[in-house]
């Protein structure tokens, strides 16, 4: 693929612009992701040929883009809530700043009974669980500010050695 500018220079993503998920009823999503985690709803629209209503919430730099399918029933299509068996989008991760905003929000979803509550470390990260009204489960994340890096476990496999700034600035966002 040649860039723009026709120099043959590889043309590559440089970011994720929206992820799209469908959910049986849109404003129970709406409340839920609004209210609960935050996410500012952009756009709500109507529903057109082949697609039911849909909305559009903001999520720093990525938009969650959710589709309302009349009567959407996971289970009746074989998926389950339990991590890995939910289909190709298996679950959602958000960014907060720091410890404090993520206690905050574990906080709020403690309060509606989404989460049990956990803070766990995750690699360079610190995250809670959650499940939203459809049972689809996400995590809300931060970096954590004790990790090492020179904890990697000889199992892993250091591809980028940049790999943990790129975490860093990614999990640091000051938006």
């Amino acid at each position: 693929m040649e860039s723009a500018s026709g120099d043959g220079a590889r043309v590559t993503p440089c970011g994720v612009s929206h992820v799209a998920v469908v959910t049986g009823d849109l404003e129970g999503y709406r409340a839920f992701y609004g209210e609960i985690i935050g996410l500012r709803a952009t756009m709500i629209m109507g529903a057109g040929q082949g697609h039911g209503r849909h909305a559009v919430f903001a999520a720093g730099e990525v938009m969650l883009h959710v589709f309302e399918v009349a009567g959407y029933a996971p289970a009746d299509r074989g998926f389950t809530s339990t991590m890995f068996e939910r289909g190709r989008l298996d679950h959602l991760g958000f960014t907060v700043r720091d410890e404090t905003a993520l206690a905050a929000l574990r906080d709020r979803l403690l309060a509606v009974d989404a989460t049990s509550g956990v803070i766990r470390r995750l690699g360079p990260m610190l995250s809670v669980r959650f499940h939203d009204p459809d049972g689809f489960e996400g995590e809300v994340n931060c970096l954590d500010p004790s990790y090492d890096p020179a904890s990697v476990r000889d199992e892993d496999e250091i591809v980028d050695p940049c790999w943990f700034e790129h975490t860093r600035h990614v999990l640091r966002r000051d938006r």
